[in-house]
């Protein structure tokens, strides 16, 4: 491959044009944008690393692409002058990725406190209903079981903030096995990285209690609140990973594509997110997504 090409991944729609602009991409062909590359504003975007690409679901088909020419990065996305598809992804990778993911938030939260088993059942099926051995009344009874945890009469029960993530992870994952694979994997994969950190702010709180609660001098005062700094930059995190979890689930729900105007309530979300530092969660995502597009690509 020459060196002046980027790898990217993008999203295009079923008819394989780009659905903001008027590009309609062929296989293999280069497309080219006139003017001046300004990231946002004019060229032909894309984000550098897949699980990036997964902020950004503009379509339904999913390719790895390649760049060349002027580019112009804005946070997870660039634009270049000179882009196109290599290869499709099969919507399998996402499918499967979101039950992934929603299976290792399960594993992350359980290590901390007991789970709803209800939760697990919902994963259970989806990941069923991929492998042909569950049917679609499976995947839905799995749907409603998840859903039935986090039911008016039952939220007393539900565990925690990072439990409820959980869930809605893990029914993103469930509608991802049988709807629009890349919204709902991209509402699947925000939800589970919400709930790890959820869960890590949590453990941080807990640490913060006990850390004054051992305050004996100066020095313990200073380690004290140096944990509550570190508690506070996690609740931080967590709340920008929860506002974009949601906003992804209701882009999902709602059958459209993420927002990308300031009129949007939603567009805050991906915006505080946007601008957070990858942390090993989500750099853990990051690594599983790849290596299951380079098993299936």
């Amino acid at each position: 491959m020459d060196s002046d090409v980027t790898t990217c991944y993008r999203f295009v729609d079923d008819g394989l044009r780009s659905v903001k602009g008027d590009v309609t991409w062929v296989i293999g062909e280069w497309r080219a944008v006139e003017g001046p590359v300004a990231c946002c504003a004019n060229g032909l975007h894309a984000a550098r690393a897949p699980r990036d690409s997964l902020r950004h679901v503009f379509g339904r088909r999913w390719f790895v692409a390649e760049a060349r020419g002027e580019l112009s990065s804005h946070e997870d996305k660039f634009a270049a002058g000179e882009m196109r598809l290599v290869s499709e992804i099969p919507l399998l990778v996402l499918r499967s990725f979101a039950v992934r993911v929603a299976r290792g938030s399960l594993d992350y939260l359980e290590a901390q406190h007991p789970l709803d088993p209800r939760i697990r059942e919902c994963v259970d099926a989806a990941e069923g209903f991929l492998l042909g051995e569950t049917d679609l009344a499976g995947l839905l009874a799995g749907r409603k079981a998840a859903g039935d945890v986090i039911a008016a009469d039952a939220r007393k029960d539900v565990g925690g903030a990072d439990t409820a993530r959980a869930v809605a992870s893990a029914i993103a994952a469930s509608c991802a096995a049988d709807g629009d694979a890349g919204s709902w994997a991209a509402a699947a994969a925000a939800a589970s990285h919400a709930a790890n950190l959820t869960s890590d702010a949590m453990t941080a709180t807990a640490a913060v209690r006990a850390s004054y609660d051992e305050v004996l001098d100066v020095a313990g005062t200073a380690a004290a609140a140096r944990t509550a700094e570190s508690a506070a930059s996690l609740a931080r995190s967590a709340a920008a990973a929860g506002a974009a979890a949601h906003a992804s689930a209701v882009t999902a729900a709602r059958g459209g594509f993420p927002v990308d105007a300031v009129s949007d309530p939603y567009f805050s979300a991906f915006r505080a997110f946007s601008t957070q530092q990858p942390d090993d969660h989500y750099s853990a995502q990051a690594v599983t997504l790849a290596a299951m597009i380079a098993e299936a690509v």
